[in-house]
């Protein structure tokens, strides 16, 4: 008998684009709106934006395994 290993599933992050209302949903926070092109700042971005390089920019977005409820904007964006 085979022993059931439980991986934890990655968080889906779904954001709500706040220009043209379209639902967004990704395991990493998406930088532009894919329907829009609407640029997105990451999630914590005043807590994470002591980085001045525009290179390190890049790593502020965040994978859902890396976010709480407590991070997210409340009515635009869901983890499930």
């Amino acid at each position: 008998m085979r022993k059931a290993t439980h991986r934890p599933r990655p968080k889906l992050i779904v954001r709500r684009c706040h220009k043209c209302e379209e639902t967004i949903e990704a395991h990493k926070e998406q930088q532009k709106c894919h329907h829009c092109g609407k640029s997105f700042l990451p999630l914590n971005y005043f807590v994470k934006v002591h980085e001045h390089d525009p290179q390190k920019f890049q790593e502020l977005y965040a994978e859902g395994h890396e976010l709480n409820e407590d991070d997210l904007v409340k009515g635009l964006f869901v983890l499930w």
